[in-house]
């Protein structure tokens, strides 16, 4: 069910970004019968998540710099204006960091992958 609300929702274009609380709320948007179904919780399948990311086998970004404020909208998921302008300025970061990244002083070898 992740796969398919990260790859599949129909208002997320390929490379977008997608933070915890996006999921929370499309989640929890499911019907309750779906989750009976499978025997697990919404949070419990975000867990998973963050817990592939700490042993390396899901990719993602970690972020400084962003305020007290806008990381309290990151986990309400009702807070979507918000997490719309981090998203914005995030998209940005990223992709700075990934010209940098090309760049031929990056050091990285031809097999490294940005993401």
């Amino acid at each position: 069910m992740l796969y398919d609300l990260l790859t599949g929702h129909p208002d997320r274009a390929p490379r977008d970004l997608v933070f915890l609380a996006d999921l929370t709320a499309e989640l929890r948007a499911w019907p309750q019968q779906n989750w009976i179904a499978v025997g697990i919780s919404p949070e419990v399948a975000l867990l998973a998540v963050v817990d592939r990311w700490r042993a390396g086998q899901v990719k993602a970004l970690e972020f400084g710099g962003v305020s007290p404020d806008e990381a309290r909208a990151l986990g309400r998921p009702a807070m979507t204006y918000v997490r719309e302008q981090l998203r914005d300025r995030l998209a940005r970061e990223v992709s700075r960091q990934y010209l940098r990244w090309l760049h031929p002083t990056s050091r990285r070898r031809p097999s490294d992958t940005f993401l």
